[in-house]
């Protein structure tokens, strides 16, 4: 066979090279389940209780994800890392995964009431909490701006897009100045903006009030992957199966095979690619399960998608990074 190497050292560089990818990208994923298992481990011991879980979630939203997404926006010249196109790809595609999940849901499932904790599940990631501490663990933090950049787009449409699909499960009509507000007053976006605002004014922060951001900033993903992990109730099954599968099944894998293909065809590669690839791989995002049961949804399936999709991401994404890796794509 012309052209085909079976030569005992080319065999075993190929298994060498293989390896090491998936060793580099299960160890990006690594911190974060380790995380997680701690929360796990001290919500069973009974160290901290649901009502406590809850209460420092919020604090932690308010006071430290806007210091993460300022601190890996500031300085970063921002406008050599505004891709447009992947900006503009991220966006669209969240779109389309809200479409197609609407209009299939609607299709297979009959209750409103299912109906928007299902779709929700679908397109909404938990992309700042776990994607964003990926990219760095991957390229060092200063590296990931790009990835910033498509959360300070794509959280938006997250926010926004839940709002009217529950108010239109349950009868209600989603109010534009409201959405403007929820958007501007949103912890991430504010960081984000702050961030702007200071490289558009090109103001610098002292260094000793930089290291304090630094600091804040890099507390954010261990502190709120422990909360995470002391929130998952893994007891909580109770929901119907198949709505369960149906909508990991989707998350994890259909959709990001989908979005990564195309990704791949227009020339995606590098911090660019793995950026979309947290975007579409992510679980689904904490704050379904407060937005369903808020807003007259199925809270209780809500909730049980964010456990078994975090459980089952913590497989799926190294997966997906370990063959975009081998693929010689970043």
């Amino acid at each position: 066979m012309a052209g085909l190497d079976l030569s005992m050292p080319h065999i075993t560089d190929t298994i060498s090279f293989v390896l090491q990818n998936f060793i580099i990208c299960v160890n990006a994923v690594v911190p974060s389940a380790i995380y997680l298992a701690i929360g796990v481990i001290l919500r069973a011991s009974g160290a901290i209780t649901d009502k406590e879980v809850k209460r420092f979630t919020h604090i932690v939203f308010l006071t430290l994800y806007p210091f993460m997404m300022f601190d890996n926006l500031y300085d970063r010249h921002i406008g050599e890392n505004l891709d447009f196109f992947l900006v503009l790809y991220g966006s669209a595609f969240t779109l389309l995964q809200l479409a197609i999940s609407w209009a299939f849901v609607c299709k297979i499932e009959k209750d409103n009431y299912q109906r928007g904790a299902m779709i929700q599940a679908l397109y909404r990631g938990n992309f700042v909490l776990m994607g964003l501490p990926i990219a760095i663990n991957l390229f060092g933090k200063g590296n990931v701006a790009p990835v910033a950049v498509v959360i300070l787009f794509v959280v938006p449409i997250y926010n926004a897009s839940a709002v009217i699909l529950f108010e239109h499960f349950r009868g209600g009509k989603a109010d534009i100045l409201d959405l403007i507000k929820r958007i501007l007053t949103n912890p991430i976006i504010e960081g984000a903006l702050v961030a702007l605002v200071f490289m558009l004014l090109k103001i610098h922060l002292p260094e000793n009030v930089h290291g304090a951001v630094t600091a804040l900033s890099d507390a954010t993903s261990p502190v709120a992957l422990i909360l995470l992990g002391a929130g998952l109730n893994l007891k909580a099954f109770k929901s119907d199966r198949k709505r369960i599968v149906i909508c990991t099944v989707g998350k994890l894998i259909i959709f990001p095979a989908i979005g990564l293909a195309g990704a791949v065809a227009l020339g995606f590669t590098g911090v660019s690619l793995v950026a979309l690839t947290l975007m579409l791989t992510t679980p689904v995002a904490l704050a379904s399960y407060a937005m369903a049961s808020s807003m007259d949804g199925n809270g209780e399936l809500a909730g049980e998608l964010v456990v078994i999709t975090t459980m089952l991401s913590c497989i799926t994404m190294p997966l997906w990074l370990f063959a975009l890796k081998t693929g010689g794509l970043f």
